[in-house]
């Protein structure tokens, strides 16, 4: 196999075998809308045969980390379809990374709601960073 010739992965044919994996960026903005900025990051790697977005929120209760994305308001919606569409704009293929972060989320980003997980243990041994003191400064 050699890296830059097509190949077919789960029936998605791809034009290449370089994937892209996600990374968190942080860059959207309070209300969870991507801009002009990630359109812009994800159109300029659409070379990659394949693109995982970063983690993207799927509701107001998975939100675990303030300035990241959601795609559960109309107006994400709309922020993720120009994203999509300028990739394929661009012959890239690009597919979501859906998450909720459960346990891990904090109640600084969450308007001090508690998170909601399938367990009400907490997590042992992790701290957020003070990102989050900071976002709360900035709203």
């Amino acid at each position: 196999m050699k890296l830059l010739q097509p190949i077919t992965l789960g029936g998605k044919s791809l034009k290449n075998s370089m994937a892209m994996a996600p990374m968190t960026r942080s860059r959207a903005d309070f209300h969870g809308i991507v801009s002009d900025s990630t359109v812009l990051y994800y159109t300029q790697r659409a070379s990659a045969g394949l693109i995982i977005t970063e983690a993207i929120n799927i509701s107001n209760e998975a939100l675990g980390s303030p300035l990241t994305p959601g795609i559960f308001t109309p107006e994400q919606i709309e922020g993720w379809k120009k994203v999509t569409q300028a990739v394929h704009e661009n012959h890239g293929v690009i597919y979501a990374q859906l998450w909720h972060t459960g346990r891990v989320g904090h109640s600084l980003v969450k308007n001090g709601n508690l998170p909601v997980a399938p367990s009400a243990i907490a997590i042992q041994g992790q701290q957020h960073s003070k990102r989050h003191v900071r976002f709360q400064q900035m709203k």
